[in-house]
C-alpha cells in the first residue's frame, strides 16, 4: 500500500483554560484560552518576576545587615569618642586648674617681688638712725675751708657757710650703724673727725659717717640697714653724719627717723 493511503496523524494543539468565576448573581463563568507560545511566556514573566522579587528581598536583607553592621560600628565610635570627650574634659578641667594655681603663684610671686622691690627700695634711702641707743644731737655746719665744725644757733643761722652736718653724742659702747643698705663708696681719713666712711646707696643717695674709731667695713663691701661701722668707745663718742642726695648735701634731719 501507498503511503497516501496511511491514516494521517493529527496534532493536537495545547490550549490552556483559565476559568474566572465572577460573582454575578446570575452565576455566569468567563474563560480565558491560551496557547502553547502565550502560556509559556506567562510563565517566563512569571520567573522573571518571582527571581526579581527573591533578588529584591536578598538585597534588601544584606542592605539592613550592612545597616546595622554600619549603625553598630557608628555607635561603637560614638561610644569610644565619647570616653575620649570625657577624658579629654577631664584633662582639660585639670589643665585649667593648673593654669588657675599656675596665675595665681604668678601673680602672687610678682606681688611679692614688687613689695621686696618697695621694701629694697625703702631700705636703701639712708633714713635710719645711724646709731644705736640713745645719742644727743646738734645741727652743724662743716665749711671746708675751715678746720672746725659749728654748732648752727639762732645767732648764727643766717652767716654759716658749708655743708650741712648731724653731730651725734654717743654713749661708749653703743655702735654707729648704717642708715640704709648699699656699697661702701670710700674709707679713708678725715682731718676733723679721724675717719670717714660713705657709703653709696645706688639711688642717689650717699652717706658720710666721721668718727675717730677704726673702721669695721672695707671699700667694696656690700652694706646692710644695721649693719656696724664703727663701735663707740670712750675717746670716739662724736659721730659726724652726712647725706648727699644727688651730689648736693641735704639737712640729715630732714631724711632720717629719730626713735629717741
Amino acid at each position: 500500500m501507498s503511503n497516501s493511503n496511511k491514516p494521517r496523524k493529527h496534532r493536537h494543539k495545547r490550549n490552556y483554560t483559565f476559568m474566572i468565576i465572577s460573582g454575578d448573581s446570575d452565576g455566569s463563568t468567563k474563560r480565558l484560552h491560551l496557547n502553547h507560545f502565550k502560556t509559556q511566556l506567562l510563565a517566563y514573566i512569571s520567573f522573571a518576576v518571582a527571581l526579581a522579587i527573591i533578588c529584591y528581598i536578598i538585597y534588601s536583607a544584606l542592605t539592613i545587615s550592612n545597616l546595622r553592621k554600619m549603625q553598630t560600628s557608628a555607635q561603637t565610635q560614638i561610644n569610644e569618642l565619647t570616653v575620649t570627650n570625657s577624658t579629654l574634659e577631664a584633662s582639660n578641667d585639670m589643665l585649667q586648674n593648673e593654669v588657675e594655681q599656675l596665675s595665681a603663684a604668678i601673680n602672687k610671686r610678682l606681688v611679692d617681688e614688687q613689695a621686696s622691690a618697695e621694701e629694697a627700695e625703702t631700705l636703701a634711702v639712708p633714713s635710719g638712725f645711724p646709731l644705736t641707743g640713745t645719742a644727743s644731737m646738734t645741727s652743724a655746719m662743716d665749711d671746708p675751708t675751715s678746720t672746725e665744725v659749728t654748732a648752727i644757733t639762732d645767732d648764727n643761722k643766717d652767716d654759716l657757710k658749708g655743708n650741712p652736718i648731724m653731730l651725734f653724742t654717743a654713749a661708749s659702747g653703743s655702735n654707729i650703724i648704717a642708715a640704709g643698705t648699699g656699697t661702701v663708696l670710700s674709707v679713708t681719713t678725715d682731718a676733723k673727725f679721724g675717719n670717714l666712711v660713705s657709703i653709696d646707696h645706688g639711688n642717689g643717695y650717699i652717706s658720710y659717717y666721721r668718727n675717730q674709731g677704726d673702721p669695721l667695713v672695707s671699700e667694696g663691701d656690700a652694706i646692710d640697714r644695721g649693719d656696724i661701722i664703727f663701735v663707740v668707745g670712750e675717746d670716739n663718742t662724736t659721730l659726724g653724719y652726712q647725706i648727699q642726695q644727688d651730689e648736693q648735701y641735704i639737712d640729715p634731719e630732714e631724711l632720717i627717723e629719730i626713735n629717741g
